[in-house]
């Protein structure tokens, strides 16, 4: 189906990756990555396959959010376009399936999106995914530890944000943390946990492309 709206991109450009494939049912093991994707970018990518190896993921779900309430809907994208973009970026990695999972669930909290997937799912075992530079607002999210009592979760390292994590008061957060040898085991934990993942990582973020984008506009 082709839609006319320039922000729309065909449907079947996206067979591997749109919300139809994904399935609750299926015994998998499932990285959880949700954000605004303003825009998505290799950094996320990058992120996915580090996590997947390190995880011994069989899949990362994005989930594209309607709205993040700690950033500014002026800067926003709409969410039709932050999705079509993160999918025909993605449209080559089979293992990452970009959701509007919370869109057509109207869930905009991530502990109640985290609920939803552990009530819908009986066979999946969900890792929640997060790079270190978002862990720094953890605590302002709402109801964090919410998350990490129902799924263990994986920082991966970002770029200038290693020494911080490891010191923030957030990770208190996150339960106990498990030595990353046993990053493959994570998913095993029945009380709160979680593991630093430290690798080399691509130096890029939404917010530079923006500001990027916003330069040469100007110029």
């Amino acid at each position: 189906m082709i839609n006319n709206d320039k922000n729309h991109i065909e449907i079947k450009d996206f067979k591997n990756n749109i919300a139809t494939c994904f399935s609750y049912s299926r015994k998998r093991k499932i990285g959880i990555l949700g954000g605004s994707f303003n825009p998505a970018h290799i950094g996320h990518v990058h992120i996915s396959e580090i996590a997947k190896k390190a995880l011994k993921l069989d899949e990362v779900w994005w989930l594209v959010a309607p709205q993040n309430r700690l950033k500014l809907s002026i800067d926003m994208e709409g969410f039709s376009k932050r999705l079509n973009q993160a999918r025909s970026l993605t449209k080559k990695n089979n293992f990452i399936k970009v959701i509007d999972l919370e869109k057509k669930n109207n869930l905009f909290i991530s502990y109640e999106t985290v609920n939803f997937l552990i009530k819908k799912s009986s066979k999946a075992k969900f890792i929640w995914l997060m790079g270190s530079d978002i862990l720094k607002n953890f605590g302002k999210w709402i109801k964090p530890s919410q998350i990490s009592k129902k799924m263990p979760v994986a920082v991966i390292e970002r770029p200038g944000y290693s020494y911080s994590v490891m010191n923030s008061k957030e990770t208190f957060l996150l339960g106990k943390k498990i030595n990353p040898s046993k990053s493959k085991l994570l998913y095993l934990n029945k009380n709160p946990s979680w593991v630093f993942i430290k690798k080399k990582l691509v130096a890029i973020s939404s917010t530079e492309i923006r500001y990027l984008k916003s330069k040469n506009q100007k110029g």
